[in-house]
């Protein structure tokens, strides 16, 4: 009886010392009050190639940066048919990803602190499909430190996107293997160099030429840029033009070793794509006809060129052939243009 009795003593000694200690009266709870985020507009049609602006009202002030996000809600269109920027002097496309905690891709959208007005734009993306009018839900939320609401109505915005056509022909070649991972966002395909380390195949060099029909000049050209890309205007002459994807060079042998690949090759995932804008496109794939063992045409490789289609240009009607089967030209003309490019290759550059 004595060990009962001296337990419940002490059970109750307990309960006396935590009440003592943990008086809910003496608690003081604080809560804030979040601002209230209104859109200027909640329906807009935007033109591919062309922008609007959406301004983000505050109902007061923060003396912190406001997270949001615009994603896709529904729609016929997708992510990639829209971009979102801010300005001239600001980061362009920040899209959410896999590591931030925002959710499904979007882009973020931070307004400063002590800014009750926020301005951003709305870009349709000029692609080269031949589409209908597309029709997409975008929904604000948010996001990151969520210390902002949006106010009823103005969590949708309807966005209306009527295909554009151009009267100029545009070739586009890629060889970098860009493509989406899990979240969306848009990826290269890398190689591992004798560094160890992963690169880019934006790192190795190909051009991008289209020469006239007496395949004598390169009138249309991009050296320098990964992806390249030629346009072809309308006011040009009419006439025959061939498209002459190339791989120029593997690149010096730099202190890193960076161009050299760890597994001794590469097939470049090069492909090619021939349009007039919203009227017709049509994609080549290279994939296998350049190699990192082969090498560029400053290695010597004999088959770093390769005419891949021939253009008919008629004021602003175009016609895309394929140059292997073409019936219009004949092994001459193949073994001119060849001849013309070797002659050139000496002094390019």
């Amino acid at each position: 009886m004595k060990k009962i009795l001296n337990y419940n003593l002490f059970a109750v000694a307990a309960l006396v010392l935590l009440s003592s200690c943990n008086n809910d009266y003496d608690t003081t709870y604080t809560s804030s009050v979040k601002a209230i985020a209104t859109t200027s507009v909640t329906s807009l049609n935007i033109a591919e190639g062309t922008s609007s602006t959406v301004t983000l009202t505050l109902d007061k002030p923060l003396n912190i940066k406001t997270d949001m996000k615009i994603e896709v809600l529904s729609g016929t269109g997708v992510f990639r048919d829209f971009t979102v920027t801010y300005g001239a002097n600001e980061p362009l496309d920040i899209e959410t990803s896999t590591d931030d905690g925002w959710g499904l891709i979007g882009y973020k959208i931070t307004i400063p602190a002590y800014t009750t007005s926020f301005t951003f734009n709305i870009n349709a993306v000029l692609d080269l499909l031949p589409e209908g009018t597309e029709n997409l839900v975008l929904k604000l939320t948010p996001a990151g430190n969520g210390v902002t609401l949006l106010a009823p109505g103005s969590e949708l915005i309807n966005l209306t996107i009527p295909n554009t056509t151009s009267n100029n022909f545009v070739v586009n070649m890629e060889w970098n293997g860009d493509h989406p991972d899990a979240h969306g966002t848009i990826v290269p395909t890398t190689f591992t160099g004798t560094d160890s380390k992963e690169h880019e195949m934006c790192v190795y060099d190909f051009d991008l030429e289209i020469y006239d029909d007496t395949f004598s000049a390169t009138p249309y050209f991009d050296y320098d840029n990964c992806p390249a890309t030629v346009t072809i205007d309308a006011a040009d002459p009419d006439g025959d033009y061939i498209v002459v994807p190339s791989f120029w060079t593997i690149g010096s042998v730099a202190a890193t070793n960076v161009n050299i690949p760890k597994s001794g090759d590469i097939i470049f995932p090069v492909k090619v794509t021939m349009a007039k804008p919203g009227v017709f496109t049509h994609t080549t794939d290279m994939t296998g006809k350049f190699t990192y063992k082969k090498k560029g045409a400053v290695q010597g490789n004999p088959d770093a060129y390769i005419p891949i289609a021939i253009i008919t240009k008629t004021g602003n009607n175009y016609v895309l052939t394929d140059y292997d089967t073409a019936e219009v030209l004949g092994s001459g003309r193949y073994a001119n243009l060849l001849n013309n490019i070797k002659n050139k290759m000496k002094n390019k550059r």
